[in-house]
């Protein structure tokens, strides 16, 4: 049988140069690797993937590849002094990985701090000089026990705070928060008053990962700025106006927050940089955003940037499908432009992910993305998905935890934190959970894969 499958790679190594050389040159093999440090999937296991599909053998279109440009002469290069190997890998395709087995979820309980009586919500966290932060919104700090209906116990509020997490080496739950025990957690982001954000109709809130840069020593992300009159008046829809990019850094006296521009992404596109990021090996940042309450497009979008103009939107590549473009795509395409795709209906409305984080596993050797539904009040699960592409070929997503709530409350702003255990097996969770009037507090859990 291995002279008749010779036979029909040779037949369709030459269907897949001719395509090269006609029509689809600049897209066919526009997934090389990104390889992250220590990416288990292997060169040839990516070129037989791509022969496969582009010969007709292969439909499914799932090989585990990031998207990156390659030349035509290059291509056909690549593809000739590999046949050997994808000779080998056409008679026999490495099958499906199973899905991780979870050896268990442990709760931990809720943050603890060194400046007491701190309520707050938000989270998403990376490291920074070897230290892991947490990164938080809105924080209120009162004289002691939880904030009254009448804030007669409220000494202090910010608009969002910055903790290390472990840092007195007790806990990655025991929190240590930059502030003073009369006023609280200090408030980090600064506002671009000159802009029109102030500090009472205005709120900066992060709800997504930190991208560890400048050779580890600042980290960056891309919270979004809110309008508090909005949310008062119960315009939710209008309530995110725009996000904002930031640079983490640290000096003696504790972290150092910056904006370079004001504003990123506005309201009705994709917040890029939303649902967190990929820091690449390519020298490039992959950004994320959420796309919900659609009728066809709900999921997640992808952009990237060079990691130096993180904060130049005139930079930005947007992926689209098929291949990065410098064109954006629109917030509802279709689904097109997704990596991933997701929905679940609720009273006749279709939400999509809401808060969460991707990231890639050194130890499971693919990608793992963790979620937490758009519709929080409703859906308290954890959603779990693997795929050994970024950009596609991700599993059916499937509840692995049931976040805890305060009584009469919910949950929400879930997260995930990979930067913890450099072995990629134990990963630390976190959510916020509310309950009238105003209680807020960050929980945590840790879960160990098998």
């Amino acid at each position: 049988m291995h002279w008749i499958t010779v036979v029909i790679f040779i037949i369709g190594l030459l269907n897949a140069t001719f395509k090269l050389i006609s029509s689809d040159t600049d897209q066919f093999l526009d997934r090389t690797t990104i390889v992250y440090a220590s990416a288990s999937t292997t060169f040839v296991d990516c070129t037989c993937r791509i022969l496969r599909h582009h010969s007709g053998l292969d439909t499914k279109g799932a090989y585990p590849c990031l998207p990156l440009a390659a030349g035509k002469v290059w291509q056909c290069l690549y593809l000739l002094l590999l046949l050997g190997a994808s000779i080998c890998c056409i008679a026999g395709s490495p099958a499906q990985r199973p899905s991780p087995r979870i050896l268990n979820i442990q709760s931990l309980g809720s943050t603890t701090s060194n400046l007491p009586n701190i309520y707050r919500d938000g989270g998403g966290g990376g490291k920074i000089n070897g230290i892991n932060f947490i990164i938080f919104s809105d924080s209120l700090y009162t004289s002691g026990g939880v904030p009254k209906s009448d804030n007669s116990n409220l000494v202090n509020f910010s608009s969002n705070s910055l903790a290390a997490s472990n840092y007195d080496g007790r806990a990655i739950q025991s929190l240590f928060d930059f502030g003073t025990t009369q006023k609280g957690p200090k408030q980090q982001i600064p506002y671009y008053y000159d802009g029109g954000e102030n500090d009472f109709t205005t709120a900066i809130w992060p709800n997504q990962g930190i991208a560890t840069l400048c050779g580890g020593i600042c980290g960056v992300s891309f919270p979004s700025v809110i309008n508090r009159t909005a949310i008062s008046a119960g315009q939710d829809s209008r309530s995110v106006l725009y996000n904002t990019p930031i640079q983490i850094s640290l000096t003696a006296f504790g972290p150092v927050v910056t904006r370079p521009t004001q504003r990123l992404f506005i309201r009705g596109e994709p917040l890029f940089g939303g649902f967190g990021t990929l820091v690449g090996t390519d020298g490039y940042l992959y950004l994320f955003a959420t796309i919900t309450k659609t009728a066809d497009s709900n999921g997640l979008k992808m952009a990237r940037v060079r990691q130096h103009s993180f904060a130049d939107r005139s930079q930005y590549q947007y992926w689209n499908g098929n291949s990065w473009s410098s064109k954006m795509p629109a917030y509802a395409d279709g689904g097109a432009a997704n990596i991933f795709s997701y929905s679940q209906e609720f009273l006749g409305i279709l939400y999509g992910p809401g808060t969460g984080d991707l990231f890639y596993s050194t130890y499971l050797g693919q990608y793992v993305l963790m979620f937490q539904a758009d519709d929080p009040a409703i859906d308290r699960n954890v959603y779990v998905s693997y795929s050994a592409a970024v950009d596609r070929g991700w599993s059916t997503p499937r509840a692995i935890y049931q976040t805890s709530t305060l009584p009469g409350g919910y949950s929400y702003s879930f997260h995930a934190y990979p930067n913890y255990d450099s072995s990629g097996r134990v990963i630390p969770l976190s959510w916020s959970e509310y309950a009238p009037p105003n209680t807020y507090i960050i929980s945590m859990a840790s879960l160990t894969f098998a």
